[in-house]
């Protein structure tokens, strides 16, 4: 048996100090095997403020002009570039000290991204007081069932009438804060802070960040996208999330159909390692190249010529699932067909990293 925990965990790496998880996976909690591969885009997509995005070219001086001394390593990657450029339209000039940037996020409809988000934080999680910021710029309707919710306060963001909303308190867990706002001319923002401080303190802090944010002429490039997808999936929304685990890049590309059935295409150096547990997986050949599939979990790795390490994970069919008994797998050539035509696009260009 592959061991679905290892495989979560793993991937829910990539967003471990995103805002907000705890009231995510209370929410997930006794939901089935077909939500499992969610969780982690629900993580991120939550509070609408985890981030994401590839190939940034236009930011390759931030980390000469703007990076802070705070430890984050420095990441293998490549020219960026890609098929779609997004506008950053805003940034903040204040953050806690010692805060670096971690991740990225764009949402892409058809050929427009209409929601690009940022993520800072202390390298390393060494203080697990120390805030984690997020700044989600633009809105999409596929992110309205995981707007932030709880007690609002009208507040003013730099002359901007804007709301400072407290998450829902849960039990055990850090309450979330945000301040949401839409300057003249501009897109929606939304402002994130969690942290284990008082609620007071983030409160504080997120009011500080929002009312720092200038406008930035910036923008990032989308590399990656899909090609051929199942029904349920074709044309829908899909996002993507970049991140480093270590020195190594991971790239993320989710899309989920109206009905919750998603398909992950995570990849990056090493991005296999902790997910493939070959006693339960079969040879196959992807691209040219030996892989192997795990037929009871719809799950396929390879490893493209340039090193990168290729992981697609793809729900069954909702209606397929029948009320008892094993679920219905994935068909392998459906597997393979979404990776073959899949657009990886190049190595994307990680000099963000622990900018500010």
């Amino acid at each position: 048996m592959i061991d679905s925990a290892a495989i979560r965990e793993a991937l829910t790496a990539i967003a471990d100090e995103a805002p907000g998880p705890e009231r995510i996976r209370a929410n997930l909690t006794g939901r089935t095997r077909r939500h499992r591969q969610r969780r982690l885009v629900l993580r991120l997509a939550g509070t609408g403020v985890a981030a994401a995005a590839v190939g940034l070219g236009g930011l390759g001086t931030v980390r000469l002009l703007d990076r802070p001394r705070t430890g984050f390593p420095e990441i293998s990657d490549g020219p960026g570039g890609g098929w779609l450029e997004v506008a950053l339209h805003q940034h903040p000039t204040w953050l806690p000290p010692g805060h670096g940037q971690s991740q990225l996020r764009v949402l892409v409809s058809g050929k427009e991204a209409p929601v690009v988000a940022r993520q800072w934080e202390r390298p390393g999680t060494a203080d697990a007081r120390t805030p984690i910021v997020a700044l989600t710029v633009g809105w999409h309707e596929s992110l309205d069932a995981d707007r932030p919710t709880g007690r609002t306060q009208d507040v003013d963001v730099a002359g901007v009438a804007g709301q400072l909303v407290r998450g829902p308190e849960i039990p055990d867990a850090a309450q979330d804060v945000h301040v949401i706002w839409q300057p003249p001319g501009e897109p929606q923002l939304i402002l994130t802070v969690l942290g284990d401080d008082t609620v007071e303190q983030r409160a504080n802090v997120a009011l500080r960040i929002a009312r720092s944010t200038r406008p930035d002429p910036r923008h990032v490039r989308v590399g990656p996208r899909p090609g051929w997808l199942p029904i349920g999936l074709a044309g829908r929304p899909w996002q993507l999330f970049v991140h480093h685990e270590g020195a190594d890049w991971r790239q993320l590309v989710s899309v989920t159909g109206g009905d919750g059935r998603q398909l992950m295409v995570l990849s990056g150096p090493g991005a296999h390692a902790g997910l493939l547990n070959q006693q339960a997986a079969r040879p196959v050949r992807v691209l040219g190249s030996d892989g192997w599939h795990v037929p009871e979990n719809g799950h396929l790795f390879f490893t493209l010529p340039d090193g990168v390490a290729v992981f697609v994970g793809l729900d069954a069919p909702i209606a397929a699932e029948p009320s008892g008994g094993a679920p219905e797998t994935v068909p392998l050539a459906e597997l393979v067909r979404i990776a073959e035509e899949f657009d990886f696009g190049p190595w994307p260009e990680m000099s963000w990293v622990g900018s500010r």
